[in-house]
């Protein structure tokens, strides 16, 4: 296959994947509220570009080491506002603490 396609296809994925974080990280900073942001998830979604990252180590492959590091970073920031609004009462109906 052509490596032009396949390269753009893969940057093309990298990207698509960074960008979807943004507009989340967006809404939490201006709203303030993280309720309907599910922990479990992101935990999960951390979790699994941080083994995506080590897998592209463990290969040697700059591309995946790089773009998983970047959405570990962005749903890394994701997790932690999730838990910061919910310690600080923003957006919660009551309850103490996140739920998982």
């Amino acid at each position: 296959m052509n490596t032009l396609l396949l390269n753009g296809v893969g940057v093309a994925a990298a990207i698509s994947s960074m960008v979807s974080f943004v507009p989340q990280i967006v809404k939490l900073l201006r709203e303030h509220d993280a309720s309907a942001v599910s922990l479990r998830m992101y935990l999960v979604t951390v979790v699994a570009f941080a083994l995506w990252a080590v897998y592209g180590v463990l290969l040697g492959q700059w591309p995946l080491i790089g773009s998983n590091l970047i959405n570990l970073s962005l749903a890394s920031v994701i997790l932690l506002l999730k838990l910061y609004f919910s310690r600080s009462g923003a957006g919660d109906s009551g309850a103490a603490g996140p739920r998982l």
